[in-house]
């Protein structure tokens, strides 16, 4: 099914496209980015500065000066304050902070700020929106240790309006509004997290041309009524575990996506992963047991890895721009070439669907790869829907659904195919000469690509064990049944 389209910049989507290129393509190979998109000094050392202790006793603190503040005790309502033009760092030492007129913890003012977590510590805050935060850094902010922190707040857990750095730690947050934000850049490095929000889980802020975020590792559970995680510049995931539940988008951004490596457990009532432009994934293990469209992108290239997605739309598609609220980028009407691309050079993908299974608004491009597409039982779509072409020139393709829509692979393709749409409606295992497939849902209409099959050679086609048709191929793409598709490329070809 196709959103609503508006009109977008075409500068601004080449040169995202461009630098997502760059990025993917330097030196064959995903760059594993650190976090130094940010402008945060990390090799400050602090162990030769003068170092000052200080225990909270119910009272809060201003400090104005740069150096090391070790902090620890209860300050049950009150905040500590940095206002200085140095660099500050904060050991907090199983403190706990609760502040019922602003942020716990707020750097007002400060070159850099680093703050070490020790221990068990908790902060409470209730902010104004101004300052919604429990933790809120005007500057930029670094945040480690091997302590663990339960943040609770009515607006954000932690939020700097600058960059924010997480090398390491442990956070458990429950916030009114978005559990982890930056403005500038977003990286985090290493660390647990647990967070529970009624906005987004994880995000970034500022224009496109900052706004980026990096994950390089960590352990994360996300329970979001807005997206988990969001970016509204270029997100890279280099590796970690991930376990989402999300109101809106797994990972969203409205920008491009690099996904490398990793382990992702997604469940979604709108966009598994969405990316307004470009979406690479490498390495990676993805499984989306909920979610309107699956993965959604302008551009989705998968090169490898473990991909599962339950779809009560569009498996994974091809868009036509964004979906932000004001709809989609309008690059061609509704059966027109968009340009998009889906390309599957390796790996393993199920697709799970009840709207089309694998649906481009452009095209599909098949080079290697296992692919098994359950699809829609209903005939408004199809297990394969595209505008452009579909090619398919290696790897293996197994697409059952419904036939009143159905599309096979385009003429152009060098991989032999066969698809068969049947005289009814069938249940059950499907056997295709040597090439077996075991579908969850019914099924009218078979799409069988594989390097197993060869022209010349005849098949038997059995659904549960019986016999239903015998098939000598005499062309490198083959059709049988009864049709009704049209606007593709496809040479229709029947076998008697």
């Amino acid at each position: 099914m196709k959103k609503k389209i508006i009109i977008a910049s075409f500068i601004t989507i080449v040169l995202i496209c461009i630098i997502t290129y760059i990025i993917i393509n330097k030196d064959n190979s995903i760059n594993n980015t650190t976090s130094d998109n940010s402008t945060i000094d990390t090799n400050i050392n602090f162990e030769n500065v003068t170092s000052s202790d200080i225990v909270l006793n119910n009272q809060s603190i201003k400090i104005t000066k740069g150096g090391l503040y070790n902090i620890s005790g209860t300050l049950s309502d009150g905040q500590v304050l940095i206002d200085t033009n140095d660099d500050v760092k904060l050991v907090l030492n199983n403190v706990n902070i609760n502040n019922t007129n602003g942020p716990a913890i707020y750097i007002s003012n400060a070159n850099n700020t680093y703050i070490e977590i020790v221990g068990e510590c908790s902060i409470n805050a209730t902010t104004t929106e101004e300052l919604g935060a429990a933790i809120y850094s005007s500057d930029d902010l670094l945040l480690l240790g091997s302590g663990s922190i339960t943040i609770t707040s009515n607006y954000d857990g932690i939020a700097s309006s600058d960059d924010l750095v997480i090398q390491s730690g442990t956070y458990i947050i429950h916030a009114g509004d978005d559990g982890i934000r930056g403005k500038d850049s977003l990286s985090i490095d290493d660390g647990k997290f647990i967070i529970n929000s009624s906005g987004d889980g994880i995000k970034t802020t500022s224009d496109e041309n900052k706004g980026s975020l990096i994950i390089n590792n960590g352990d994360f559970t996300i329970n979001s009524s807005g997206d988990a995680i969001d970016s509204v510049g270029l997100l890279t995931i280099n590796n970690g575990i991930f376990n989402i539940d999300s109101k809106v988008d797994g990972i969203h951004s409205n920008s491009s996506i690099i996904i490398n490596n990793g382990e992702y457990n997604i469940s979604s009532s709108d966009d598994g992963i969405h990316s307004d432009y470009d979406l690479l994934i490498k390495n990676a293990t993805i499984n989306i047991t909920k979610s309107y469209e699956g993965l959604e992108a302008y551009n989705i290239n998968i090169e490898s890895g473990d991909i599962n997605i339950v779809a009560s739309d569009d498996g994974i598609n091809i868009n036509n721009g964004n979906d932000s609220s004001g709809g989609d980028t309008f690059r061609g009407g509704m059966d027109q070439d968009s340009g998009g691309k889906l390309t599957i050079n390796g790996g393993s993908v199920y697709v799970n669907a009840n709207g089309d299974g694998l649906d481009s608004n452009g095209s599909i491009y098949i080079n290697g790869g296992d692919v098994l597409v359950d699809g829609p039982t209903n005939n408004g779509n199809g297990a394969l829907d595209y505008n452009g072409k579909c090619i398919i020139s290696g790897g293996n393709l197994y697409a059952v659904g419904s036939s009143g829509m159905a599309q096979n692979v385009s003429s152009s393709s060098t991989q032999t195919t066969i698809m068969i749409n049947l005289t009814s409606t069938y249940n059950g295992d499907i056997k295709f000469g040597d090439i077996s497939i075991s579908p969850s849902k019914s099924y009218s209409s078979i799409i069988i690509s594989s390097s197993k099959l060869s022209i010349g050679n005849t098949y038997s086609l059995e659904i549960n064990g019986d016999t239903y048709g015998t098939y000598k191929l005499s062309s490198t793409i083959s059709q049988v049944g009864n049709f009704t598709q049209g606007m593709n490329d496809n040479m229709n070809r029947r076998i008697r």
